[in-house]
């Protein structure tokens, strides 16, 4: 198994001292998350309701979704769960469903 084979797939990732990622709405260390890539600096996964303040609105308190891209630090994780061949993981919709994020604060 190589890293390349986990790129457009679902995984559990399992984080250790995550508390700098409740930022970004990433609460438990446990996530399930589709990885878009990785690089020298972790890796990268995508949360398709990365919620944003929306300037075209006049309330503070107006946001919008997004797709956003976000980097999961190497120093942050314990373990990469692989699900090969399981239907739904592995080169899912991510739209299908919603994956990895409760943003509802």
């Amino acid at each position: 198994m190589k890293i390349e084979d986990i790129i457009d797939d679902i995984v559990l990732l399992v984080l250790s001292d995550h508390e700098p990622l409740k930022e970004l709405g990433i609460e438990q260390n446990k996530l399930f998350a589709k990885v878009i890539g990785y690089d020298e600096n972790g890796v990268w996964i995508e949360n398709p309701d990365f919620r944003i303040p929306d300037p075209s609105k006049k309330s503070k308190k107006a946001y919008r979704s997004v797709t956003a891209s976000i980097l999961i630090p190497w120093g942050y994780l314990s373990s990469i769960v692989h699900f090969p061949n399981v239907e739904g993981f592995d080169f899912p919709n991510p739209f299908d469903s919603k994956i990895g994020f409760d943003l509802d604060n």
